[in-house]
């Protein structure tokens, strides 16, 4: 796999990611949590880091922060899929 094909592949799961986060805050009617608050916080931020670093960064310290943005982005998910996962229990706990 070339370097060009790693980093759309890259970019297009990072803006998957960070669409599918908003879009999930901004469908939820009632109380949002905190938890999914901080966790489209972690993925936006993480986002724009990454982005921001391959685009304007040069030498070891762009890649430094590249990392420090992947594992924003990446434990933001893990929060979102934590909070969803938890709520869909507690619905089906709620039905039964």
């Amino acid at each position: 796999m070339s370097d060009l094909t790693f980093l759309m592949l890259l970019f297009l799961g990072l803006t998957l990611g960070v669409v599918l986060s908003i879009y999930h805050v901004m469908r939820q009617k009632r109380r949002r949590s905190v938890l999914l608050l901080i966790g489209t916080l972690l993925v936006v931020s993480g986002y724009v880091l990454v982005i921001g670093n391959l685009a304007f960064g040069y030498g070891w310290g762009a890649l430094w922060w590249v990392v420090v943005g992947l594992t924003m982005n990446v434990f933001g998910l893990i929060v979102h899929l934590f909070v969803i996962s938890y709520h869909l229990v507690k619905k089906r706990r709620v039905r039964s």
